[in-house]
């Protein structure tokens, strides 16, 4: 702006004419009104719990084995004769006995059958 004590003034007038106006723009300034808008972010961790139930069933197989003794009696019939210094033993077979009573021959046990009994070739009771 211009001087105020002008020779052509001399305090007269305070008034600066339009020609002598300046006019200095200054760097714009910046005003920076902020509004702050708030929200809320849910964040969600979700964790699931799985209760497990475990049966443990032990399954134990035994395999017993028993033992049994067994006497078996294999009763062989021979037929010697009637002299018992001097026996000719010779066997009977198992098909000419009476189911098992013993004896061997068909007399009922007295003596000596009148049948000769021979050995079965091929056949043994064991």
């Amino acid at each position: 702006m211009g001087c105020c004590n002008n020779s052509r003034n001399n305090g007269r007038n305070n008034r600066v004419s339009p020609a002598q106006e300046e006019t200095i723009v200054h760097p714009t300034q910046r005003v920076r009104n902020v509004s702050t808008n708030r929200s809320v972010v849910r964040n969600v961790y979700p964790t699931e719990v799985v209760n497990v139930n475990r049966n443990v069933v032990r399954s134990e197989n035994y395999y017993p084995v028993m033992n049994s003794d067994v006497n078996e009696t294999v009763v062989e019939q021979y037929d010697c004769g009637s002299d018992m210094n001097s026996p000719n033993c010779q066997r009977v077979s198992p098909a000419s006995t009476n189911n098992g009573n013993g004896n061997g021959n068909n007399n009922g046990g007295r003596g000596r059958s009148k049948k000769k009994c021979h050995r079965n070739d091929g056949w043994s009771w064991i």
